[in-house]
């Protein structure tokens, strides 16, 4: 597995991949985070969950495994996944909170939003049968 980045780095690696997943007519970006296991032995004390250090992930969402449903059986001009990730320690969460809100509200600027008016003629012809 590839080494973490730094924060900086992670941050202009998110903006580029979210800048991407948007230009794309379907694009995904799965954010993930993770509380990595702490050095303090005390298992009882309460402010242990706090003192954990967190690991976030960042992917496309783009597999390079062949998906046997396709049509099509060269995977050559698929992209490989890009996958970043860092590590958070406890007293840098506050910052990186902030500065990570933000990239990935830039990020969502260009999403469309969910078209719904399928789901509610079927709900109100459901109803009106029903009645």
């Amino acid at each position: 597995m590839a080494p973490h980045l730094n924060h900086d780095e992670f941050f202009s690696s998110l903006t580029n991949l979210l800048t991407t997943a948007t230009q794309k007519s379907r694009g995904s970006v799965y954010l993930t985070q993770k509380r990595l296991p702490g050095n303090n032995s005390s298992s009882d004390d309460s402010s242990a969950p706090s003192q954990s250090s967190i690991l976030i992930r960042a992917t496309d969402g783009n597999t390079n495994a062949a998906n046997p449903k396709s049509k099509t059986k060269s995977r050559e001009d698929a992209h490989p996944k890009v996958k970043l990730a860092t590590v958070v320690a406890p007293e840098d969460i506050e910052a990186f909170y902030v500065r990570y809100a933000e990239v990935c509200k830039a990020g969502m600027v260009g999403m469309k939003k969910r078209d719904r008016s399928g789901k509610k003629k079927k709900g109100k012809a459901g109803k009106v049968a029903k009645a």
